[in-house]
């Protein structure tokens, strides 16, 4: 072979790459332009059909605003058909709005489920309404329930009258107190915030002493309120017997909407010799006569 043959053949193998090598090219600039015309066909198609956040936003409204939707929990999922996004950020407003309550994460109920109570048992989950325990908030939700601390926690507490966890709501991080006394089965959510922060002496309120006597007195004053907590107080710790008597007695408003004797009832049910620490509610001026024991003085 001659070096002219050699040359030439040498031309004609480069030839031969940069053939390939735009050949590689051009499909793939052709594969992404067609990609952004489909995407742009889709999103077209959207606006055209009206899919879209907004429409999600209206249908997840009104499949809440429907009777049957206040016998259930909600998720994401339950919205099958429009984009999962869109699904999340209309539920998120919703709740921000105060149409519907976020029970967990992911778990929505409509607001007004139950009186003044959101249950997160879902019906689908088996057994009636009426075998659904409620949740209350305990730790320091049941303090950020009553306004007395603005405190968060990484693994909220939660308490149910009901012998296990839900499960729906352990999955998602939560820690639940279960076996409360059943007549907390008749409580409120605000109720058992109030039992839970006198079980925990109010150690978490980062009001001052007088100021958290003076919110949890007005919270008891509530609606109904107290002949609920009078029922479940036989069931409760001594302790919190005592505090939510020396509660009740030093306020005049409170005093007069108990029936008659039932202070004293509530008193005789308490040791005859046993003190308890009140913690936070220390400065109850009726303490005394609940059996507080009073703190030691500094040496």
């Amino acid at each position: 072979m001659t070096s002219d043959e050699r040359v030439s053949g040498k031309r004609g193998a480069g030839k031969r790459v940069d053939a390939r090598r735009a050949g590689v090219g051009a499909p793939a600039a052709g594969g992404r332009a067609a990609g952004d015309r489909a995407v742009g066909d889709r999103v077209a198609g959207d606006r055209a059909t009206g899919v879209g956040e907004g429409s999600v936003s209206a249908q997840v409204r009104a499949t809440l605003s429907q009777p049957a939707a206040r016998e259930r929990t909600w998720r994401i999922g339950d919205f099958g058909g429009h984009p999962a996004m869109a699904v999340a950020q209309a539920l998120s407003r919703l709740a921000r709005d105060g149409a519907i309550v976020r029970v967990s994460k992911g778990v929505y109920a409509v607001k007004g489920s139950s009186p003044l109570r959101t249950r997160v048992y879902d019906t689908r989950g088996g057994g009636s309404a009426s075998e659904r325990a409620p949740l209350f908030p305990s730790g320091l939700l049941a303090f950020n329930e009553l306004r007395m601390t603005f405190q968060n926690t990484p693994r909220p507490i939660l308490a149910t009258p009901a012998v296990s966890a839900p499960r729906e709501v352990t999955d998602e991080g939560y820690r639940v107190i279960t076996r409360r006394p059943a007549a907390w089965f008749a409580l409120e959510k605000r109720d058992g915030a109030i039992l839970e922060v006198l079980r925990q002496r109010a150690i978490h309120s980062q009001l001052e002493p007088e100021d958290t006597v003076r919110v949890i007195t007005t919270a008891l004053l509530e609606d109904g309120r107290l002949a609920r907590l009078l029922e479940a107080a036989p069931s409760e710790p001594p302790r919190v017997r005592a505090m939510l008597g020396a509660l009740i007695e030093q306020s005049r408003r409170a005093r007069a909407a108990v029936p008659s004797g039932a202070l004293d009832r509530l008193r005789e049910s308490l040791g005859a010799t046993s003190k308890y620490d009140f913690g936070r509610l220390g400065l109850i001026s009726t303490g005394s006569r609940w059996r507080q024991r009073l703190p030691r003085p500094y040496a």
